[in-house]
Parts: structure tokens; C-alpha cells; sequence
């Protein structure tokens, strides 16, 4: 019986990934070997979850709010396809956007310019906040622009603001106190977009990012990122993701969600409930995310998101995260 609809005990589920996966991945997996770890009960019972990232985010959202459903928690999607990690983490809040020097108007909007997240890309952007104290909402329609939006909540006096002034979002601040998920900077690695695609850029932005919100009491997941599909041998995105995925692997042990291992090895055909290719195979040896749990190269499907979820459930209770499932 599914999960999804019915939640089983939360070590039965625990029991399912680990019975699905050898030994040595279940290890990988959880990022501990495969015995269970204590839970610690003063860390448990998070009411909120929230996943922050682009279209993996995003996509994994749907079963991520059944997940926090099953266990009586709020969720917060804050996947939006197509975001670097410049725009993901001012959404959340521990990198703010910094605008140009301007002038913020009686009412209504401005165009502004901002050094620290490039306009120029597709993915649209919205997030509500302050800016030197005004309340109102920063945003960026789909399609490059030539800057940011702000428009104020409510009339007040004309501002003027120096150079790099911060834009405070508002919705992560919500959320720090619950479950976290943070899958940052794939699309930055991939090379295609404006903004940095150093590895060690995104470590250190990932690992503030968890600093931030683990002040606030909260509990965060980091997520590694997988290599698309197609992806050849040599490329210099798969040594960017792999040099990231290595680092957050070490750092954060079993708070690491080891998403390319899982998608490469061959346990997760059972788990998934799916035959494998020949192809499937032939990407899962190069290193890539098999076609079979793709909707297409970049992204994964129902399959490959019902397992990742049962890899994040299983996570988060070995974990002592969970509330008592309702």
C-alpha cells in the first residue's frame, strides 16, 4: 500500500528503502551505515516544511506536500524552475538581493538595478519583503529584462537609497523554524545562465544558507544534484556538480540527500518498480540520470520523484524529524 495515501510506521518506511537498496548504498544513501541512527527527541516535531531550490524543487514538491500532509506539517514550495541560486537564496533570505542606488517612489513601482542577481535570464521572480524598511514586492517578469521591479505595499514618502541596499524576503524567515530542504545552484553548474558557476561558490552559499536557517532552530536537508541525462563523459558540468557533491557529501553526512548516487545505481530499479533500458543501464554507467525516471534530460519523472521521496521520508525519520504520522 502507498505511502502517499495511507503513511505506514515511520521505521517500516525507513526499512523499505534500506530492504531496496544493497548495503553499501543504503549506507551512501543515508549518509551513515545502514543501522539506524538514535533519534534525538528534543529535535522532533518540526510544524512546517518547506523545499527552497529550481525545477527539482519544484518538481518534487507535489510529494513533498503529501509527505508533510502524512505528518501533520504545513509546506512551502519554494521551487521555481529555472532560478540560480542567486535568486533562490535571496527568495529564501539568507543571501539578500542587493539593488542599485535609486529612488524608491511614493507609490507604485520602480525599475531597479541589482548587482548581485543578472535580470538577463529566463525564470521569472517574485518575493515579498522590505526594502530600506518599505514593505512591498521584488519581482522580474519571465524572459530578460533590464532589472528588477519594486513596487511598494502602501503609499509613504519618497526614499532615496545608496548602492547594494539589501531587499529582505520575507517568506523564508516563515519557515526557518521547521523541516528545510535546500537543493541550490544546479542550474548555476549547468553554465547556461548569468551567474557564477564556481563550485565552491555554491558550497559556501549552500553551507550559509544552512547556517542561516539552522539558527533559527530549524532542522535542513541539503541536497546533492544529479548529472542529466546525455550528459557526455568529459563535460565540465559533470566535474562542477561532482566537486559540489563531493563537498556537501563530507559536510553534511546524514543530512545529505545523495540524489546522484541514487539515481545511478542499480537498486533503484526496484525500488522504482521499473525495468531498465539498455540505455538506462548505458547512462547509469556513464554517471547520468537514466531515461526511464526522466520526463526529459534535465528533469525527472513521476517514477524517479516517488522514489526520492521514499529516500526523503526514510531520511527524515532516521533523522528523529517526523512527528508522529496522523
Amino acid at each position: 500500500m502507498s505511502s502517499i495515501q495511507h503513511p505506514v510506521r515511520r521505521r517500516a518506511v525507513l526499512g523499505l528503502v534500506l530492504a531496496a537498496v544493497p548495503c553499501a548504498v543504503a549506507a551512501d544513501l543515508s549518509g551513515h551505515p545502514a543501522a539506524l541512527m538514535t533519534a534525538d527527541p528534543a529535535r522532533s516535531g518540526a510544524p512546517e516544511m518547506a523545499c527552497w531550490g529550481s525545477s527539482t524543487a519544484a518538481g518534487m514538491s507535489p510529494d513533498l506536500a503529501l509527505l508533510a500532509s502524512a505528518y501533520g506539517m504545513t509546506y512551502f514550495n519554494g521551487g521555481a524552475g529555472g532560478q540560480t541560486a542567486e535568486q533562490i537564496l535571496a527568495r529564501l533570505g539568507s543571501r539578500p538581493a542587493r539593488v542599485g542606488a535609486g529612488v524608491i517612489p511614493a507609490s507604485g513601482a520602480v525599475l531597479m538595478s541589482s548587482p548581485s542577481l543578472s535580470p538577463k535570464d529566463a525564470a521569472s521572480f517574485s518575493a515579498a519583503g522590505a526594502l530600506a524598511g518599505i514593505q512591498g514586492k521584488l519581482s522580474k517578469a519571465h524572459g530578460a529584462q533590464p532589472g528588477y521591479s519594486f513596487r511598494r505595499s502602501q503609499p509613504g514618502n519618497r526614499l532615496r537609497i545608496p548602492d547594494g541596499t539589501p531587499f529582505i524576503s520575507a517568506e523564508g524567515n516563515e519557515f526557518r523554524a521547521g523541516i528545510s530542504h535546500l537543493s541550490i545552484g544546479k542550474n548555476n553548474l549547468t553554465g547556461k545562465h548569468h551567474a557564477t558557476t564556481d563550485p565552491d561558490t555554491i558550497i559556501e552559499w549552500t553551507q550559509t544558507a544552512d547556517e542561516w536557517l539552522s539558527a533559527a532552530g530549524g532542522h535542513v536537508l541539503v541536497w546533492g544534484h544529479f548529472v542529466n541525462t546525455g550528459t557526455h563523459a568529459s563535460s565540465p558540468v559533470r566535474r562542477r556538480i561532482n566537486r559540489v557533491n563531493d563537498a556537501l557529501a563530507a559536510r553534511y553526512g546524514p543530512r545529505y540527500v545523495d540524489l546522484d548516487r541514487l539515481l545511478t545505481h542499480r537498486g533503484v530499479w526496484e525500488m522504482a518498480g521499473v525495468r531498465p533500458t539498455p540505455e538506462d543501464l548505458m547512462e547509469q554507467a556513464r554517471g547520468n540520470k537514466p531515461p526511464r525516471l526522466s520526463s526529459n534530460r534535465a528533469h525527472l519523472n513521476t517514477a524517479g520523484y516517488a522514489v526520492l521521496r521514499r529516500v526523503i521520508e526514510g531520511k527524515l525519520d532516521d533523522l528523529g524529524w517526523l512527528p508522529p504520522s496522523r
